[in-house]
């Protein structure tokens, strides 16, 4: 025999006992202690076959919603998510964890409070039936979410008790503590029976929320013989009553304390990877599959602000209903959207709407398609910064369920977005500092070091994919006349001006062009022929040759650039620093040809080819 079926037998003799009256009222306390010392000591249910008593719904946090749609993502994450399987993006995993713990906890609960029940059964002489009944989704309403009677008498489990419903009704009432029945006319009296059994008496108490206080139920039992309870019955119920409910309370919160250990373990597990990342690409990720696992959705919108700038950012994730149409979509500070307001202020914001409501509310502005059945909204900014007065990124979930987000979903998403601006401030940093130790400070191009270090890569793939590079080693025509006559400040806004003009005249996606010292420039042509890269370099000389800059003085300055191409083809033997060479080469005799000049070079350099 278990050490919770002794506890029970001991709690059986002591209210069998108490229920003799007199001196003996004094053991229903400590029978209250042995039912809950061997309610605690029940053995857990060992799966979810285990046999378990009709009840009532489980309770569920988590809120299920269905979407097929596919996530829109921008370009930069497009091929971590575009292969995810699809159909349960919106029902994360943590529930299902939750449904089992609460499942587990549920049937934990039930067992235990059928065992009690049908104790008291056994040692109240007369006894029908023994029913718990518990509040329902409306706080005004109770429902049956136990009971012990014979099994030949039916009891209806969809049986609700309102204010309304009669001798059990008056139990809503704060000023009756207990009901005490020993002549009833009729069966309709207590209405939750299928067969209508002659029921005669009846005595009941209300069952008291240990948090609240409130009055959440009632622990009622009836008897097909008139007088069959007396007032001693009806005070040891009420002790019966606290025990179920005091069961109730701790096995709830039970429950929920290991759930939320095991969503901070989740979130903690996060956060480890967030010190394991140092791009901001990745942090992104971490923070799509946080909530993806975390936060029932029927729309997810992630949005972010463009980089070094304060006022432009753009959609940078959406899966759920209508994503498509904020694929890539663009947004200012300026637009009127509450997801907008969200990142500019910095603040949560949650908005319910009632079924039937008919103003929509703009997500990013009032361009974009109204659909009114998502009811809930909840924003949660990201900041970089602590304290900052605006944020960089946005977590945007929005729901087509009547129940908001309940708070302990809202502080885990808190805490996320916490730590989550810490390692996107660091990963920023990071990859400025390294994107600073790759350009030159002036002109935003790359560096002479980082050049080869895409060429090599570059030669790889050519070298794959069977096609050539064409190199343009190009350098300013009389810039030191410039410096000397004009000043350097001057000739640094030749530079600069000379760079964005080169970079507007290749493909951005695809070339490189590079600061390659002083007033020289490299650029890469990837994919192309010897006539690609001649048109190329025209393009380049002209654009530049138009380029008109102030000095305050009575005549604009003008310059021109002198360009030495070298086509990398596939069998070509030397290193990279041989192939800068010839087109440096190639430029040389560009200077010595008369400047203004594109020259490719060749191996029989007799004559420079100028063109």
């Amino acid at each position: 025999m278990s050490v919770a079926e002794i506890l029970f037998v001991v709690a059986g003799l002591l209210l069998g006992l108490a229920f003799q009256g007199g001196m003996f009222l004094f053991l229903i306390p400590f029978a209250v202690v042995a039912l809950v010392l061997a309610c605690m000591n029940r053995p857990r249910l060992a799966g979810p076959n285990s046999q378990q008593p009709p009840t009532a719904p489980i309770p569920t946090i988590f809120k299920k919603r269905s979407t097929t749609n596919n996530p829109i993502i921008t370009p930069t994450l497009q091929n971590e998510f575009s292969n995810a399987p699809r159909g349960m993006a919106n029902e994360p995993e943590a529930a299902l964890k939750v449904s089992q713990v609460w499942a587990r906890a549920n049937a934990d609960i039930n067992r235990s409070m059928t065992d009690m029940l049908l104790a008291l059964k056994i040692v109240v002489p007369h006894v029908n039936s023994v029913i718990v009944f518990t509040q329902m989704e409306n706080q005004r309403e109770w429902g049956i979410r136990n009971f012990a009677n014979d099994k030949e008498i039916s009891v209806n489990l969809r049986t609700r008790i309102t204010e309304t419903s009669g001798l059990l009704g008056q139990l809503f009432r704060s000023n009756v503590n207990r009901l005490l029945e020993g002549d009833l006319p009729g069966a309709k009296s207590v209405m939750y029976y299928v067969d209508n059994p002659a029921i005669k008496s009846v005595v009941a108490v209300p069952m008291i929320d240990h948090a609240s206080g409130l009055r959440v139920g009632a622990l009622v039992m009836d008897s097909v013989y008139p007088n069959a309870f007396n007032d001693m019955t009806a005070n040891a119920l009420k002790f019966i009553a606290s025990a179920i409910s005091m069961l109730d309370y701790k096995g709830f919160y039970s429950a929920q304390k290991h759930i939320a250990l095991q969503q901070y373990g989740g979130l903690y597990s996060y956060l480890r990877k967030f010190f394991q990342n140092m791009s901001v690409k990745d942090i992104y990720k971490q923070i799509i599959n946080y909530v993806k696992a975390n936060m029932a959705y029927d729309r997810l919108t992630i949005l972010a602000m463009d980089p070094g700038d304060d006022m432009n950012g753009s959609v940078v994730y959406c899966d759920g209903v209508d994503a498509e149409q904020f694929a890539n979509k663009k947004f200012t500070l300026s637009d009127k959207g509450v997801f907008v307001l969200a990142l500019m202020r910095n603040r949560p914001m949650e908005r319910s709407f009632l079924p039937g409501f008919k103003d929509y509310l703009p997500r990013l502005n009032d361009s974009e398609r109204k659909n009114l059945n998502l009811r809930q909204i909840l924003v949660m900014p990201i900041a970089a910064e602590h304290g900052s007065d605006t944020a960089e990124i946005a977590i945007c979930l929005e729901s087509s369920s009547s129940m908001p987000y309940n708070d302990h979903e809202k502080e885990l998403l808190k805490a996320f977005a916490g730590v989550a601006g810490f390692a996107y401030n660091r990963a920023r940093k990071f990859e400025l500092g390294c994107d600073q130790a790759m350009r030159d400070g002036h002109t935003g191009l790359i560096n002479k070091k980082t050049m080869f270090e895409k060429l090599r890569s570059e030669k790889i793939r050519a070298d794959r994919a069977k096609y050539s590079i064409g190199l343009l080693m190009m350098d300013i025509d009389h810039f030191k006349h410039v410096n000397d006559t004009y000043g350097h400040p001057i000739g640094d806004v030749v530079i600069k001006g000379i760079a964005d003009t080169i970079s507007k005249e290749i493909r951005s996606e695809i070339d490189v062009v590079a600061r390659f010292g002083g007033e020289e420039f490299v650029v890469a042509l990837i994919d192309t022929d010897a006539d690609g890269m001649i048109e190329t370099a025209e393009r380049i000389r002209k654009s530049v040759e138009k380029l008109v800059f102030d000095v305050h003085q009575a005549e604009p300055l003008r310059v021109t650039v002198s360009i030495g191409a070298f086509l990398l083809t596939q069998n070509f033997n030397g290193d990279l620093e041989k192939a800068i060479n010839n087109a440096d080469q190639a430029l040389y005799r560009a200077k010595e040809g008369g400047r203004n000049q594109v020259v490719q070079f060749e191996k029989q350099e007799s004559e420079p080819v100028s063109v």
